[in-house]
């Protein structure tokens, strides 16, 4: 029976055996995936120990509060309707029951916005290369550890129509029939087009992983590796979250303005969201395995961050 991994938002089905999309995409962590790796302005920290990013569901931080305030705030003008006109004398007995919908979503969409605020500002994901063991940090703070040899990476999702495509990372049965685990990679985009994207992205973290962050950094030359801003010890700035939401509008001038619509409500929904999540915490056993050296030249942070 299929069920829902806690990682992320949202999590993501498990219990269940490979699709032929993920059979037909998966990875090989021996071959190349790409010959222009990136990252996709996920990274957080990047050593020769380890690297550091944001899942999947970072870029879309805001968009479910604001969603889900919206219907909020209409079911509870139906509610307001429906006792309104409860309180005539002619109004039918059944009108009552109907106030049970509005009740109903309502408490539904508290849920929902507990998915996105007041939860962890993000889930990070730690590479770290010198044990090549990889890290999830889970919804309930837990933590995920599982050996980067013994993950099936692949490309989830078919990407028709709205339907998104991600690098997913699968904990498999012993067996390797099932999967088990999931957690995904940032990087979530639609269609043909975006699997190249995808591809860059795993390409990324498997060249660090085989060959560390020197040869990384050569290979994404001369494009600057540019960090998220510290959001590792401190949380985004409301300007940071508007920046990161318009981000896929950069260089069109008419579509930046008419994003505007939507960039900025979701920009304040976003930093609300922020506001009242935690920074998450690796537990000491694991800053323990992935102790960094502190002669370390290889050292990328929020001091490499964007200006």
């Amino acid at each position: 029976m299929s069920t829902l991994s806690p990682y992320g938002m949202f999590g993501f089905k498990v219990r269940r055996p490979l699709s032929n999309q993920e059979l037909i995409h998966h990875f090989s962590i021996h071959e190349p995936a790409s010959e222009h790796p990136h990252y996709d302005l996920s990274l957080t920290l990047l050593n020769s120990t380890f690297a550091e990013c944001v899942d999947k569901w970072y870029a879309m931080r805001g968009l479910v509060l604001m969603i889900a305030s919206i219907f909020g705030l209409l079911s509870m003008y139906g509610l307001y309707t429906a006792i309104l006109i409860s309180n005539y004398e002619s109004a039918p007995g059944w009108l009552m029951l109907l106030a049970l919908l509005p009740i109903g979503m309502i408490g539904w969409l508290a849920y929902v916005v507990t998915l996105d605020a007041f939860t962890y500002t993000h889930y990070p994901i730690r590479f770290n290369r010198k044990n090549q063991q990889v890290y999830a940090f889970r919804r309930n703070g837990s933590v995920l550890k599982v050996a980067w040899k013994d993950i099936y990476w692949t490309i989830h999702g078919a990407g028709v129509g709205v339907q998104s495509i991600f690098v997913a990372g699968h904990v498999m049965s012993p067996d390797g029939q099932t999967v088990q685990e999931t957690f995904a990679l940032a990087g979530d985009t639609v269609g043909k087009a975006g699997e190249q994207e995808l591809r860059d992205l795993f390409e990324f973290f498997r060249l660090y992983m085989e060959k560390g962050p020197e040869q990384v950094l050569k290979a994404l030359h001369p494009t600057p590796l540019i960090m998220l801003p510290g959001i590792h010890k401190q949380k985004e700035s409301w300007r940071f979250g508007w920046e990161r939401i318009t981000l896929h509008e950069n260089g069109s001038l008419i579509g930046m303005v008419l994003y505007q619509v939507v960039a900025i409500p979701m920009s304040l929904f976003r930093w609300i969201a922020m506001r009242t999540s935690k920074i998450p915490q690796w537990p000491q056993w694991v800053e323990d395995e992935c102790r960094i050296e502190p002669d370390d030249p290889w050292i990328r942070d929020e001091r490499h961050a964007a200006k």
